[in-house]
């Protein structure tokens, strides 16, 4: 059983995530796996020959990187279709089972053929905008990135299962936990 926690940013997803550890699941994360691959001197070569002025000496600008990106959606395009195949290949990859993995990104890159079942983690606006100001991100740099992810719309209306995290984090914990028990036992029964 392979199982997509999705969502916007600022929602929810990596305490999700956290639950899911702590329930026993195996977990990755798309943005750990990218993480890994930044330490690969072939993928920053990959960085370089498409966004020449982010990588200096081996070394990547990340902040650099994300101005120019979340500015143009032809650039995003760009650095998507150098992450998102190596990213969807390590999920491939793992054998463990059950498997939780966190996608930013999950219609957007396709991964939606690798998993049996999602749980979208949802929050609104005004509560993500919050949560991403706490984290020291700027308004503007917050909407750029929201608006770079799917619609929530389509979101809510795709997703197996859908958590509200508009409250505490005792409350994600049961909702997280009981769509997991949800999913498991249907599962079992099929």
């Amino acid at each position: 059983m392979r199982i997509a926690i999705i969502g916007g940013i600022g929602s929810g997803k990596s305490e999700a995530m956290k639950i899911a550890a702590e329930l026993g699941f195996f977990t990755l994360s798309a943005d750990e796996i990218n993480s890994v691959l930044l330490q690969s001197p072939e993928y920053i070569k990959e960085i370089a020959a498409a966004f020449p002025s982010v990588v200096n000496f081996g070394k990547l600008d990340r902040r650099k990187l994300a101005d120019i990106v979340f500015a143009n959606d032809e650039e995003l395009k760009k650095l998507n279709a150098i992450a998102h195949p190596s990213i969807l290949r390590r999920i491939a990859e793992e054998k463990s089972d059950p498997l939780v993995a966190e996608m930013p990104l999950f219609y957007e890159i396709g991964a939606q053929k690798l998993f049996d079942k999602t749980i979208l983690i949802y929050a609104p606006l005004e509560i993500r905008l919050e949560r991403l100001a706490a984290r020291g991100m700027s308004e503007r740099d917050a909407l750029a990135r929201i608006n770079a992810q799917a619609d929530e719309g389509i979101l809510l209306q795709s997703a197996d299962f859908v958590v509200d995290n508009s409250g505490s984090l005792s409350e994600l914990r049961e909702n997280v936990t009981e769509a997991f028990k949800s999913i498991i036992r249907f599962d079992k029964i099929h």
